[in-house]
């Protein structure tokens, strides 16, 4: 009998964000849960720290580089075979809800893009559901926070169940007035049955109540959410008081030894601020609105975390209710549930908010727990990666097998004792600052990432003291000899593919 399988994706989660992977700040008993009676990676990374790029990596087993979405704002080729298809092939109903970032959000109606809200002012959008990249069928937000009202099904739900409810995303409807001098922290007026997380929930308990069995499925669930804005409704933006947050990993004067860019976000007073810039794009800008945290005071930075941590439990409450749905079916004994994020949030480390081209393991690990039937619970140490996974469940479930990029981790689903990855590749393709192209390569031991197209910028860590990442190596004389040698292989293993990606078709 072949195994049902649901993924659960958020958006820029970071890999110690949860109760079971360490965060003792956090209450996520739905999830920790699930960890409980499944295989909790240690040590899951993306190759991709934009979401993008890394959640067409999960998809399709291959680098950006190779499936050309390198940067947000480009097309996923509609015609790139991915696991949605591998399920297909063997008969899999498969269905998807929530956000997708497969085209770009701004795309003009011309490329007839359902992933973009002009789709949704043309007549082809009436009654489209699919088929949508391999899905039959999907039911589609689009972005996140106060842009996730203007276009795909949610959008349109809200407006027919609560004709003006959208402007209660807005901040300045929020709940209480705006403090502090971070303009992405607010409580969020909508009513959390109103909320896009709440409809994504109800959306995913009505297809596993609706499937009668007959079929296997793939469900995938996408939450927006904790992605910035920092703006959770009731009650999750009262979960947590700031006050009890602990301040971010920071060593003063760090970023004084790392490339020049991640403090130039600072010196552009013109710069808009993402909520304005979701509101009125204009020019493009460099993705992740990497900002350091200089100008913001120690209250404003724990309000973040709070809020943070309470859009983590919101999204912990609603995988609670797909459970219990899944439980109610009777389909949790014959269902491999996978839950994951498609990057990490700096939050504050390194005197650093959001994200940006440096990939700091805050950016690039992130949570991977997957429990069901045949998968030995307990922590699983070696290092995986988001490239692996389609591989991975060609192998455990023994769908057909589709050539990738990735390898297979499936035996790491049944035994806890196995190894991982030698080594790990990541690489991050700008949007305007094209200096900042960088490939990185990690070991258990080093973290080394150059950045072709600028000799001056480079980054090397030493993980087994430095785990944190706090510590410059990359121009000391006394690691010159391994750092060379590292990077030898990075450029035999992984050379640099600068222009790689398909075109640009809006900022994002």
């Amino acid at each position: 009998m072949k195994k049902n399988v649901i993924l659960i994706m958020t958006d820029q989660q970071r890999a110690n964000s949860l109760g079971c992977t360490g965060n003792e700040h956090v209450r996520t008993p739905n999830i920790d849960a699930l960890a409980q009676r499944g295989a909790v990676f240690t040590k899951h990374f993306t190759p991709h720290q934009i979401c993008s790029p890394s959640r067409s990596t999960l998809f399709s087993g291959q680098y950006a580089r190779s499936h050309g979405l390198t940067r947000n704002g480009v097309a996923l080729p509609e015609d790139l075979q991915l696991i949605t298809h591998d399920f297909q092939a063997v008969g899999y109903k498969t269905h998807g809800i929530g956000k997708f970032h497969f085209q770009p959000i701004l795309a003009g109606p011309e490329h007839l893009m359902p992933d973009s809200n002009a789709f949704w002012d043309l007549p082809e959008s009436e009654g489209w559901r699919g088929p949508f990249y391999g899905f039959d069928t999907v039911d589609m937000l689009i972005g996140e926070s106060v842009s996730a009202t203007e276009g795909g099904h949610y959008a349109r739900w809200l407006e027919t169940v609560a004709p003006g409810a959208a402007d209660l995303y807005l901040p300045e409807n929020a709940l209480e007035p705006q403090s502090g001098d971070i303009d992405e922290v607010w409580k969020s007026a909508i009513p959390f049955d109103l909320h896009y997380n709440s409809w994504i929930t109800d959306r995913a308990c009505e297809f596993l109540s609706e499937n009668d069995g007959s079929d296997p499925f793939f469900l995938f669930v996408s939450f927006p959410d904790p992605h910035h804005p920092f703006s959770p409704p009731a009650p999750w933006c009262d979960m947590y008081d700031p006050a009890d947050m602990p301040m971010p990993a920071h060593i003063p004067d760090e970023l004084a030894a790392m490339p020049s860019f991640l403090r130039d976000g600072d010196n552009d007073e013109k710069d808009k601020s993402y909520v304005d810039f979701l509101r009125d794009p204009g020019p493009p800008r460099e993705q992740g609105f990497l900002q350091t945290t200089s100008k913001f005071s120690d209250d404003s930075i724990r309000r973040a975390i709070a809020y943070t941590n309470g859009m983590i439990s919101m999204i912990d409450d609603c995988v609670g209710r797909i459970m219990a749905q899944a439980e109610q079916q009777g389909r949790l004994e014959d269902t491999v549930v996978i839950f994951t994020s498609d990057h990490g949030e700096l939050l504050g480390d390194h005197g650093l908010i959001r994200k940006g081209p440096s990939p700091y393991r805050s950016l690039l690990q992130v949570p991977l727990i997957v429990a069901g039937p045949g998968i030995e619970p307990g922590e699983r140490n070696g290092t995986t990666s988001h490239l692996d996974l389609r591989a991975t469940l060609q192998d455990y479930l023994e769908l057909k097998y589709q050539p990738t990029e990735g390898v297979s981790f499936a035996h790491l689903m049944t035994h806890s004792d196995g190894s991982g990855r030698q080594e790990f590749f990541a690489e991050y393709h700008p949007r305007t600052r094209m200096d900042t192209y960088n490939q990185t390569v990690m070991t258990d031991e080093w973290r080394v990432t150059i950045y072709p197209q600028n000799p001056n910028w480079g980054e090397m860590f030493d993980l087994r003291n430095d785990p944190g990442e706090h510590v410059n190596l990359y121009f000391k004389e006394e690691y010159r000899g391994k750092r060379d040698e590292i990077i030898e292989k990075l450029s035999q293993r992984f050379p640099p593919a600068a222009d790689a990606g398909g075109v640009s078709l809006a900022t994002y």
